[in-house]
């Protein structure tokens, strides 16, 4: 039965969405106002190149999180949203997910050190990436695709507050001049290993949780198996971590600071919406008719949240920053552009064909349209540094969203004529 408008109030499964995401906002809120305490200090101590060399080494981190992760935020979310009464499916599934990623992260390290001795510019900053990916392992011990399928995530509130409150007291002791830019992502993965530790503890006792580490053959079964979700979800890396990673390489650390200055407030837009989405997977992936009510919404506050981002750029960047990240204002503002195009490719990507069982459809155009954006990223970012990667992400957020959204109703017709 589909859901009318009039008792849309009273449904289990909106009550269940409004209940997650209030905790879900809490987190994020929380996680919004203790970095814009820490930005206009950062960004007064350790300058743009301080900033752009902690980005870059995000960056690379962003494709060994990513890794690691195996697209299980969402194959595992779903899985075991649909059986969490069954408390052996619930230890069978926590298993398998956790000693994958564990064996995903023990590989990356391997490479990660070998990128440290052959490539010159990690090998001068080496120390900044070790410090860096012992963030990974905090990640792994957290495992916020848990709680989300639990729909439990009131403690994911708790536990990220207790990091982000200690990571904001532990930057105004610690970083006191430029050298110190170093201590950044030490202080903070120090903090996801805290959460992660003290996470992992309460889901063995919460939910009676028995971990079994699982053969290396069964990992690389269930590896295999997730490969369709792993690739649309990592292949976005080829044009927008690489391209910041280009940025520091050809321009210099300098104007990777200036652009993560501006890419800084989208993506707290940005995770915003990730909320949203976070709170509708698991409904969507028991009842896909709730699709519609979760496209209206999310589209209708991307365009207005646009709008104002687009519009008061400029009084953000000054707010917060120096006049030396003036760059920024153009840099935000073409990403504002891209806001709404970035949400069609949630609700009609992983929100709509991977729940409807289309992974390989949804993987196929994003493998291609990411390969377009990967072969654009080099004269972009080369010839128009920092604003050069936001154009680049406009463009290929713009073609994957148009493309997305004609699979998806192509999909949808189909179901239609066969109902």
């Amino acid at each position: 039965m589909s859901l009318s408008v009039k008792n849309i109030g009273a449904s289990p499964e909106f009550r269940s969405v409004f209940t997650n995401f209030s905790w879900l906002l809490v987190i994020k809120v929380a996680g919004y106002i203790f970095p814009l305490l820490t930005i206009p200090y950062l960004a007064k101590v350790l300058g743009a190149e301080g900033l752009g060399k902690i980005a870059v080494a995000a960056s690379v981190n962003v494709w060994i999180m990513t890794i690691c992760n195996w697209g299980f935020m969402y194959s595992a979310t779903r899985d075991l949203s649909r059986c969490r009464m069954d408390e052996k499916q619930v230890s069978s599934i926590f298993s398998t997910v956790l000693s994958c990623r564990l064996t995903l992260m023990m590989i990356c390290f391997f490479v990660f050190l070998l990128l440290i001795a052959f490539i010159p510019s990690f090998r001068a900053e080496s120390l900044l990436f070790l410090f860096t990916f012992l963030a990974i392992p905090g990640h792994i011990l957290f495992p916020e695709w848990f709680f989300q399928a639990m729909e439990e995530m009131k403690y994911v509130t708790l536990f990220n507050f207790i990091v982000k409150l200690f990571f904001t007291i532990a930057v105004f002791i610690f970083i006191q001049q430029k050298e110190d830019y170093i201590l950044q992502p030490l202080l903070l993965s120090l903090g996801f290993i805290l959460m992660g530790v003290i996470s992992h503890l309460y889901i063995i006792k919460r939910w009676n949780v028995k971990f079994q580490w699982i053969s290396l053959k069964r990992a690389f079964q269930e590896i295999k198996a997730g490969m369709d979700v792993f690739l649309s979800v990592f292949i976005h890396n080829l044009y927008d971590s690489f391209s910041q990673i280009i940025l520091g390489y050809y321009c210099g650390f300098k104007h990777t600071g200036v652009y993560d200055a501006g890419n800084k407030f989208y993506d707290i837009c940005i995770q915003f919406f990730n909320l949203l989405s976070m709170a509708f997977f698991p409904v969507l992936s028991r009842k896909i008719n709730v699709h519609k009510y979760y496209l209206a919404l999310a589209l209708a506050l991307s365009s207005l949240v646009s709008f104002f981002l687009f519009l008061f750029a400029p009084s953000i960047i000054h707010w917060f920053y120096t006049e030396e990240f003036s760059g920024a204002i153009c840099v935000l503002r073409i990403l504002s552009l891209s806001l709404p195009f970035a949400i069609m490719i949630n609700i009609y990507g992983t929100n709509y064909l991977l729940i409807v069982g289309q992974e390989k459809k949804m993987r196929s155009i994003i493998v291609w349209v990411s390969l377009l954006g990967f072969a654009m990223s080099f004269p972009l970012v080369i010839y128009y540094q920092a604003i050069g990667v936001a154009i680049l992400l406009l463009l290929v957020r713009c073609i994957m969203a148009i493309a997305l959204y004609v699979a998806s109703k192509g999909i949808a017709k189909s179901v239609t004529l066969n109902d």
